[in-house]
């Protein structure tokens, strides 16, 4: 027969029954006890999960949300590299004690950081000059002797360039610096990136023209005549020749020699004037021009070919270089963006956006490719040129396609011009505008 239960109480069964009875407890020890029970501890488990993912969903919504990762860039974000510059410059909220002690009034109201404009000094002389006149690189001269610059062996050249085309890039060199001597207010500018892949080395297309001015003694330092009511003597040539060395294709070519005229002269060109090949001039005037904005009255091409044969060239150039830009007027997409990527070896980014902030609108465009066929097949007058491009595509009698100002070009009417940057620009609008635009965040306080 088995043993009858225990008369006894049975105690309440704790989850910790190490710990003391709750009557001889403390407060504390009360509140322990109770929280380390087994269905109060599952509970507080539970809460703690919970808040922990309520806290991880309201981060990724945010983080998401946030207009820091949205890849667009606006111009207000053209200040973003010096937000709060004073606090990081030493000052101490009055402009004292930082890059403002060192800084003219011109250069805190230029809308660059202080720590780079206060490295500039121009000679006042530069202020004067409002020419660009621009040569867009083409190939790469590593030679020393200029008595063997026609040789091919001197230069990094393609395999279509192999046959004759560096007497012309000499032309365009020599047309360039004549001219220069025409205007005493003008700049010139060589233009050209480091295009070529390795082994070819890291040179730019335009320092390797510059220094084959030199080596053909075109760009002398010799002081030139005070002009007739003018105290100040020009600029001697030498002084008026610069690079521009981030170039990537044609566009660019005429985008970043403006900035970089910018740079040089403290202010934007008036007129232009491109040195090139004749078979390019419609797609400088036409294209690139048009989608700039940049006044045609103001804007001159001149064009020099490679003698011979060149209707290969010319019908070459219409299908990869004029029509591709019809559609991509600032080279964005395909192809012409692969071009830019291919022709980058060295990942170099240009400087621009901080020496030029007026133009970060313009450097960021990108117009809708569909937009673009929308608007030309709404546009009858444009419409109707395009199937007849391709015919003004040959080369003239005269290889020397020289081409006056296009603003007196009859013919121009009756060709296709390309579309146009639609915001503020300096040469287009009162620059005083677009500066209120890009003021610095203590400026604007």
């Amino acid at each position: 027969m088995l043993p009858l239960p225990s008369s006894t109480s049975r105690r309440a069964r704790t989850y910790f029954p190490s710990l003391p009875p709750a009557h001889g407890n403390t407060s504390s020890g009360q509140i322990l006890q109770t929280l380390r029970s087994r269905t109060r501890l599952t509970n507080l488990a539970v809460f703690l999960l919970l808040l922990a993912l309520s806290g991880s969903l309201i981060l990724n919504v945010n983080h998401i949300l946030s207009p820091s990762t949205i890849s667009t860039f606006r111009p207000s974000s053209s200040s973003s590299f010096s937000r709060n510059r004073l606090k990081h410059s030493g000052g101490n909220g009055n402009g004292k004690g930082g890059w403002d002690d060192s800084a003219t009034p011109s250069q805190i109201d230029s809308g660059i950081p202080l720590s780079i404009e206060t490295t500039i000094e121009r000679d006042t002389r530069y202020e004067e000059l409002n020419h660009l006149i621009m040569v867009p690189g083409h190939a790469i001269w590593l030679g020393h002797d200029p008595t063997k610059a026609t040789q091919n062996d001197d230069w990094i050249l393609e395999p279509m360039q192999k046959s004759g085309s560096v007497k012309t890039y000499i032309k365009h060199i020599e047309r360039g610096v004549e001219e220069l001597k025409k205007d005493n207010k003008a700049l010139l500018v060589f233009s050209g990136g480091a295009t070529r892949l390795p082994p070819s080395p890291p040179l730019p297309e335009a320092l390797s023209y510059h220094n084959l001015a030199h080596a053909l003694s075109l760009l002398p330092s010799t002081p030139l005549p005070t002009e007739e009511g003018n105290s100040k003597s020009p600029l001697p040539l030498n002084l008026r020749a610069a690079t521009e060395e981030y170039a990537l294709d044609s566009y660019e070519n005429l985008l970043f020699s403006i900035a970089r005229f910018k740079e040089v002269t403290g202010r934007y060109p008036g007129k232009i004037t491109v040195v090139g090949y004749g078979m390019k001039r419609r797609r400088f005037v036409n294209l690139h021009r048009a989608a700039l904005s940049f006044p045609s009255s103001n804007f001159t091409y001149i064009g020099i070919n490679d003698q011979g044969d060149i209707k290969g060239h010319y019908q070459g150039e219409f299908k990869y270089g004029f029509k591709p830009f019809i559609y991509s007027p600032s080279g964005c997409h395909p192809p012409l963006s692969i071009k830019r990527l291919v022709r980058n070896p060295y990942k170099r980014y240009h400087p621009y956006h901080i020496s030029n902030p007026h133009l970060i609108d313009l450097f960021e465009w990108c117009p809708n490719q569909n937009s673009i066929i929308q608007n030309i097949n709404q546009d009858q007058n444009q419409q109707s040129k395009l199937p007849f491009l391709e015919d003004h595509f040959v080369p003239s009698d005269n290889n020397d396609d020289i081409q006056d100002e296009v603003g007196h070009n009859e013919s121009d009417d009756n060709e296709y011009i390309g579309i146009s940057f639609d915001g503020p620009l300096p040469w287009t609008s009162n620059l005083s505008t677009i500066k209120d635009e890009i003021m610095w965040d203590r400026e604007r306080d």
